[in-house]
C-alpha cells in the first residue's frame, strides 16, 4: 500500500511540475515573445536560424528565472532534433514563432488572395481563368515556403509537409459567394486592411485560414523537428456552388486519417445540420390574371441559396385604379404591416404605369436566419395577406410561400419541425425568387438536425405541393437537394484532443458545439470543424462587408499551428 501511495504521489508531482513548467513557458512567450523574435532576427534572414536563435533566447530567460530544468530540455531538444522532446512546449514555441515572425506576411498574402474573384459563373470553376490564376498563386506561395503542392484536376489543391504513413488533414475552400457590390461599404475584392480588419469577400470564408495554415506549416519546417505524420492542406474549389470537388477528389485520392475543416467557428463543431434546398417552379401560365386589383408582373430577390436576402422587389400593375391612387392604398397597407411586423421596411414607388414595392431586411447566412431579417418573406407575405394580389403565377407562389413558410423559421407549417437536444431545431429561410423562360421560381433553404430522416422531409413537402397544386389547378415542378445531418461523437478522443488544443491556447474551457451550416465535414470521413471564427464572434461569411479581424487571424495562426504541431510530430 505504501509503495502504491509513493508511486501516485510521484506521478502527481511529475504532472504538477510539467504543468508548472508549461505555464512558465506560456507566460514568458505571452509577455516576451515579440521582443525575443526581434532579438532573434539578429541571426540573419534564414528562418530556421532565427527559430533556433529564438529558442536560445527562451532557454536563456527560463534559466535566468530559475527554471533551469525546462531551459535544459528546450536547449537539448532544438540542438539534437530528436523524436524525444517536450512536444507541447515546442508547440507553444512554434505557434508563437509563427505568430510573431510571419504575422505581417500572412496579412499581406490574405489580402492578395481576396483579390481573386473566385465565385461560380457559367464556366466550371476548375476551368475558370480566375480560379486558375488563384491556383498558380497558391502554387507559387507554397514553393516560396518550401511546401509541396499538387493540383488534383482543378477540383482540389493539395499542399503538404512530411511523408509519414499516417496523415492529418486540414480543409478549406478557395471559392467564395458572389456579391452585390451596392451593399458593400468597402470594395469586396480589395483586401484592404482598415481599422484592424481585412475586408473583402472570402476574408474569413476561407482565404484567411488558408494562408494561416500554410505559414503554420512553414513554422513547423523552421523548427527542424522530424514529422511523424504527413500534414496536408486540402483546398477545395466549389464548396459554395456545385459541391463536386470532394466527390471527385475521393475518386482519385486517399483522404487523411483525420481532418479538421476550417470553415466555421471554434472550438470544435462536431455536428452539422443537413443542408436541404427546394427550387420550386410554377408554370407562367398557371393561375389567372383576370379581375380588378393588383397584378404582379415581376418579382426578384436573392442571388444565393445560402444567403438570406437583404432586398426584394415586385413590379405591380393596378387593373382597378390609377397608379397614384393605388400607391396611396398600398402605403396604408404598408403602415399596417409594419406595425405588425417588427423590423420590416417596405416602400412603394411609381415607375411609368407600374408600381414597384420594395422590401429591405438584414442579410445573414441562411443557416442562421434568426440573426437577420428576411426581405423576401416580408414581401411575399405582404403581397398575399395585405395586398391580396391577383392569382397569376406570381400571386400563387406568393400565396404558397406565405401559407407554408411565412415568418416561421422552424418549418412547422411545412410539417418538418423537429428539435434535437444537441443540434437544435430545423431552420427554414426563403432565399431566392426569380423568373425563367417558362416558370416562376421560389427557392427555400432549410437545415435539419439528426432525428428526422430525408424520407419524412420529402413526404411532408410533396404532400403540400400536391395539395396546393390541386387547389389552384396546376402542378409544381422542382429541383431539390436533401441531405441528412452529420454527427461526430463529442466524447471521441479526436474531438477531446482538439478541445484540449483550443482551450490550452486560449485559456478557455469550451465544449464541442453544433451548427446549422454545412461544411466539408459532411463529405469527409473522420472530420470535424475547427475554426476560424472565435466562439463569440458573428460568422461573416456570405454577408456584405465580410471581414476578418486581424486579431482573430492572429489567434488562428496560434491555434492551427499549435494543433498541426501536436498532431504531426
Amino acid at each position: 500500500m505504501n509503495r502504491c501511495i509513493t508511486i501516485i504521489l510521484f506521478f502527481l508531482i511529475f504532472i504538477s511540475n510539467n504543468v508548472s513548467a508549461r505555464e512558465n513557458l506560456a507566460s514568458l512567450l505571452a509577455s516576451r515573445g515579440s521582443a525575443m523574435i526581434t532579438e532573434a532576427k539578429s541571426a540573419g534572414t534564414d528562418s530556421k536560424a532565427i527559430y533556433a536563435r529564438f529558442v536560445e533566447r527562451i532557454a536563456g530567460e527560463l534559466a535566468e528565472s530559475g527554471d533551469t530544468t525546462t531551459a535544459g530540455k528546450v536547449r537539448g531538444a532544438v540542438k539534437n532534433h530528436s523524436t524525444n522532446f517536450p512536444r507541447t512546449e515546442f508547440a507553444w514555441i512554434t505557434h508563437t514563432f509563427a505568430r510573431e515572425y510571419y504575422k505581417e506576411e500572412i496579412i499581406r498574402e490574405t489580402a492578395e488572395l481576396i483579390k481573386f474573384k473566385t465565385y461560380a459563373t457559367d464556366v466550371p470553376n476548375r476551368k475558370n481563368p480566375e480560379f486558375i490564376r488563384q491556383k498558380e498563386y497558391l502554387r507559387s506561395l507554397a514553393e516560396k515556403l518550401g511546401l509541396k503542392f499538387n493540383d488534383v484536376d482543378g477540383y482540389v489543391q493539395e499542399i503538404w509537409i512530411g511523408d509519414g504513413p499516417e496523415s492529418f488533414g486540414l480543409m478549406s475552400h478557395s471559392d467564395v459567394q458572389p456579391v452585390a457590390p451596392e451593399e458593400w461599404s468597402h470594395d469586396p475584392w480589395s483586401g484592404d486592411v482598415i481599422d484592424g480588419k481585412i475586408w473583402g469577400r472570402g476574408a474569413v470564408d476561407d482565404k484567411g485560414p488558408i494562408v494561416a495554415i500554410m505559414y503554420g506549416m512553414k513554422a513547423l519546417l523552421d523548427s527542424g523537428f522530424p514529422l511523424k505524420k504527413k500534414i496536408i492542406l486540402l483546398v477545395g474549389t466549389d464548396e459554395e456552388s456545385e459541391n463536386e470537388d470532394v466527390a471527385e477528389y475521393l475518386k482519385r485520392k486517399k483522404v487523411p486519417d483525420q481532418t479538421i475543416v476550417v470553415d466555421s467557428n471554434f472550438p470544435v463543431i462536431c455536428a452539422e445540420k443537413g443542408w436541404c434546398g427546394i427550387w420550386l417552379h410554377i408554370p407562367k401560365h398557371a393561375g389567372s390574371s383576370k379581375g380588378k386589383g393588383l397584378l404582379v408582373i415581376s418579382l426578384q430577390s436573392g442571388f444565393s441559396a445560402s444567403i438570406v436576402p437583404e432586398r426584394a422587389f415586385a413590379t405591380i400593375v393596378s387593373t382597378k385604379e390609377s397608379p397614384a391612387n393605388a400607391k396611396k392604398e398600398i402605403e396604408k397597407k404598408i403602415a399596417a404591416f409594419i406595425k405588425r411586423r417588427s423590423g420590416a421596411k417596405i416602400n412603394v414607388t411609381i415607375t411609368g404605369d407600374t408600381l414597384v414595392v420594395t422590401a429591405w431586411g438584414k442579410t445573414v447566412h441562411s443557416a442562421q436566419p434568426e440573426q437577420g431579417h428576411n426581405a423576401l418573406m416580408d414581401l411575399l407575405v405582404f403581397l398575399d395577406n395585405d395586398l391580396k394580389v391577383l392569382p397569376n403565377a406570381y400571386g400563387l407562389m406568393s400565396k404558397f410561400a406565405a401559407r407554408y413558410i411565412g415568418f416561421e423559421l422552424d418549418g412547422k407549417s411545412l410539417g418538418i419541425a423537429h428539435t434535437d437536444d444537441f443540434m437544435g431545431s430545423v431552420s427554414v429561410a426563403g432565399t431566392m425568387f426569380s423568373t425563367t423562360d417558362t416558370t416562376v421560381m421560389f427557392m427555400f433553404n432549410f437545415r435539419v438536425p439528426k432525428g428526422i430522416d430525408s424520407a419524412t422531409v420529402v413526404g411532408e413537402l410533396e404532400s403540400r405541393f400536391e395539395k396546393f397544386g390541386k387547389e389552384h389547378d396546376f402542378k409544381f415542378s422542382d429541383t431539390r437537394y436533401i441531405s441528412n445531418a452529420h454527427y461526430f461523437d463529442p466524447k471521441s478522443p479526436f474531438v477531446q484532443k482538439l478541445l484540449t488544443m483550443y482551450n490550452s491556447v486560449t485559456k478557455e474551457n469550451r465544449k464541442a458545439q453544433s451548427i446549422g451550416g454545412g461544411t466539408y465535414a459532411h463529405r469527409l470521413p473522420n472530420a470535424v470543424v475547427f475554426g476560424p471564427a472565435l466562439p463569440e464572434e458573428e460568422y461573416l461569411g456570405h454577408q456584405p462587408n465580410e471581414y476578418f479581424l486581424v486579431s482573430t487571424l492572429v489567434k488562428n495562426i496560434e491555434i492551427l499551428t499549435h494543433t498541426m504541431f501536436e498532431f504531426g510530430m
